[in-house]
């Protein structure tokens, strides 16, 4: 069904292109949109339906992929809509797409590796992401900006790359990236410089995020989900 979708896909991005309309088809029409496929757990559920409301805010271009049982290989376009940012589980963690409003069909490549072991029901994979086009925000009770132009900026963690693995009970995903400005974790002054890894460790109950540092790693935010 997948293999249909994205032929289908495929004309219709020729026709778009040939057309010169501003129109791209769904993040979700690619991704997330088929249960039967998914290695979510019944138990991680909660977690790929708010990923599923995210993607519903974005489109995808330009689209090349190459994929089989195992394995599958992707590179696109996405082109965010005027929701430019997203309170993740209303946790105070915002998912950020960097494009100005200004801009007509703004947007930032990304390439997508994905690896499945279907027999074990596990995975991992690897994104990576360009012209600093996401980003992870924070409201300032999780972590505060040292000398906030405003109470209302929030810490802004640009992502370059992103590696995940899930399994049954778990979803591990790894954030590499920078911080814009210093920063201050837990009543820690760090520099902007010194933490490139967010870790996000998601089970039944919820998430909680912990960052690592050339000496230490440790627990920034816990969140609960509500039953």
């Amino acid at each position: 069904m997948k293999n249909l979708f994205l032929f289908v896909l495929f004309l219709l991005n020729l026709s778009v292109s040939a057309q010169g309309y501003s129109y791209y088809p769904r993040f979700t029409g690619l991704f997330l949109n088929d249960p039967d496929e998914s290695l979510f757990s019944p138990e991680l559920n909660y977690f790929r339906e708010e990923l599923k409301v995210v993607s519903n805010t974005l489109f995808v271009g330009d689209v090349q992929t190459s994929t089989n049982r195992s394995s599958g290989f992707y590179a696109f376009k996405v082109v965010p809509s005027s929701v430019r940012e997203y309170n993740f589980l209303n946790s105070g963690v915002f998912l950020r797409f960097n494009m100005s409003l200004r801009e007509k069909s703004a947007s930032f490549p990304v390439t997508f590796e994905e690896l499945i072991d279907r027999d074990n029901e596990e995975g991992s994979g690897r994104i990576e992401i360009g012209a600093q086009g996401f980003s992870l925000g924070f409201d300032q009770k999780i972590i505060k900006i040292l000398n906030p132009a405003s109470i209302k900026n929030k810490a802004d963690f640009t992502v370059t790359k992103i590696e995940y693995k899930i399994k049954k009970t778990n979803l591990e995903i790894e954030f590499k990236g920078y911080f814009g400005t210093d920063i201050i974790i837990k009543g820690k002054k760090i520099k902007k410089d010194e933490i490139s890894l967010l870790t996000l460790n998601v089970d039944k109950t919820g998430f909680d995020i912990s960052y690592e540092t050339q000496i230490k790693k440790e627990k920034i935010f816990s969140f609960k989900k509500v039953k």
